[in-house]
C-alpha cells in the first residue's frame, strides 16, 4: 500500500520559500504603514500648530521653577536678535535658540501687562545682540510693561548679554549676571566691506572657489551711511562714503550711549571713554555698574519674587508655542547643536547698522 504524504512533506523547500516571501511582504507592509502613520502624525501636529497660531490660541504654558500660586513670567532672549517673524512660519521655530524676534517679545510683554496673574517678568538672556530695531522693540516692550503693570522686571544674563542684548537688559529694573558670563559691548557696527584689488579670475567651483586678485583683498569695517552700490567688492569706498557711514554709526551710537546712561545712571562720558565697547566679566561689570548683582538663575528668581512681594508662594512660568513643542518632540532626530541659520536676511546683515558683538558674516560661512 502506497504511503500518503502531504505536499509540505514532499516539497519542504517550496514551503520554506513561501514562508519567507510571506514574512517579507508582511514586514514591508508594516514598515510602510509605520512610515505613513508617522508622516500623518507629524502632518497633523504641523497643521494643528499652524491653525492654532492663526486662531490666536498658539501659546502653551509650562512651569520651569517652583510650585506656588503666583506667577512670574520668564522670557527667553537668545541668539541673534531680529525684528519679527511676520510670515508666521511654523518651521522657523525649528531654528531653536538661534534667533529672537524683538517685536514678538514686545507683543508678549504687552499681553503680560494685561494679565493680572503675572506678578513680574524675568528676561533670561544669552545673546550677542543683533538689529537695533529688534533690540529697541524689546526695550519698548519692557517700558510698556513697567509703566502699565507697575510690576518689577529683572534680567538674568547667562552666557552673553552683549550689545543689543545688553540694550534690552538695561531696560530692566535689576540685572543679574551668572558666573562666567560676558556683559557690555556698548557699540554699533557696520561691515566688513571688502575690496578685491585688481581681480584676475572669479570661480564658483565645486567647493566654492573664490576670487583671484593681483594685489590682494582689502577689508574695511565701519564703526560709525550710503551710495547706491555701497558694498560693491570691486571698488573702494570713497572718503565721503566712509564719512557718511561714520556719521550714521555715530548717530546710532549716541542713542545707545544716552539710553545706557539714563537706564543705568552712568555718566555719558563714562560710557564713552571708560566702558567703551569692550566686554566684561561679571566682577568688572559689577564694578562698572553695568549689572546689579552676580548670581545664578535661582538667585535671580528669588530676588524678583521678593521684589514682587510673593517670595513665599511663587512659580516661574514660560509661554511656548506648539511649534516649540514640536521642536522638543523632534529633538531625538536632530543634532544636539543646532546649525547656524544661513538665510539671506542674516547674510545681508553685514550691510546693516547692528548692535551686535561678534562676526556677523559667520552666518554665511557656516
Amino acid at each position: 500500500m502506497a504511503k500518503n504524504t502531504s505536499f509540505a512533506t514532499r516539497h519542504p523547500y517550496l514551503i520554506g520559500l513561501f514562508k519567507r516571501i510571506v514574512t517579507i511582504i508582511v514586514t514591508w507592509n508594516v514598515l510602510v504603514a509605520c512610515f505613513i502613520g508617522t508622516m500623518l502624525f507629524f502632518g497633523i501636529v504641523l497643521v494643528g500648530a499652524t491653525v492654532g497660531s492663526q486662531a490666536g490660541n498658539s501659546d502653551t504654558v509650562r512651569t520651569i521653577y517652583g510650585n506656588g500660586s503666583n506667577g512670574l513670567l520668564s522670557i527667553k532672549i537668545s541668539g541673534m536678535i531680529m525684528g519679527s517673524n511676520d510670515s508666521g512660519d511654523v518651521f522657523s521655530s525649528l531654528l531653536g535658540d538661534s534667533i529672537t524676534y524683538g517685536y514678538d517679545i514686545k507683543e508678549q510683554l504687552r499681553k503680560a501687562a494685561e494679565d493680572s496673574t503675572v506678578s513680574g517678568v524675568i528676561l533670561e538672556i544669552d545673546s550677542p545682540g543683533g538689529t537695533i530695531y529688534g533690540s529697541r522693540a524689546i526695550a519698548d516692550g519692557i517700558a510698556h510693561y513697567k509703566n502699565t503693570a507697575k510690576k518689577p522686571v529683572y534680567a538674568h544674563i547667562q552666557g552673553s548679554g552683549a550689545s543689543g542684548a545688553y540694550w534690552a537688559a538695561a531696560s530692566a529694573d535689576v540685572i543679574y549676571a551668572d558666573y562666567g558670563s560676558i556683559i557690555g559691548s556698548i557699540g554699533v557696527v557696520m561691515g566688513p566691506f571688502q575690496y578685491y584689488n585688481t581681480p584676475l579670475a572669479e570661480d564658483g567651483g565645486l567647493l566654492g572657489g573664490g576670487v583671484v586678485t593681483q594685489n590682494g583683498i582689502e577689508s574695511v569695517t565701519i564703526t560709525a551711511g550710503t551710495s547706491k552700490d555701497l558694498g560693491n567688492p570691486y571698488r573702494r569706498l570713497t572718503e565721503s562714503e566712509v564719512q557718511l557711514l561714520q556719521q550714521s554709526i555715530n548717530n546710532e551710537y549716541d542713542e545707545f550711549v544716552r539710553y545706557i546712561s539714563t537706564q543705568r545712571d552712568i555718566p555719558e562720558n563714562e560710557v564713552r571713554d571708560n566702558i567703551g565697547a569692550l566686554i566684561y566679566d561679571p566682577k568688572l561689570a559689577l564694578k562698572r555698574k553695568l549689572i546689579n548683582a552676580i548670581g545664578s538663575r535661582d538667585d535671580a528668581y528669588q530676588a524678583l519674587a521678593k521684589a514682587a512681594e510673593i517670595a513665599d508662594d511663587f512659580q516661574v512660568i514660560r509661554e511656548e508655542s506648539p511649534a516649540n513643542s514640536l521642536q522638543t518632540l523632534l529633538g531625538a532626530f536632530t543634532p544636539a547643536k543646532q546649525p547656524q541659520t544661513t538665510t539671506p536676511s542674516l547674510c545681508n546683515l553685514s550691510r546693516s547698522v547692528l548692535a551686535y558683538h561678534g562676526d556677523v558674516t559667520r552666518f554665511c560661512k557656516e
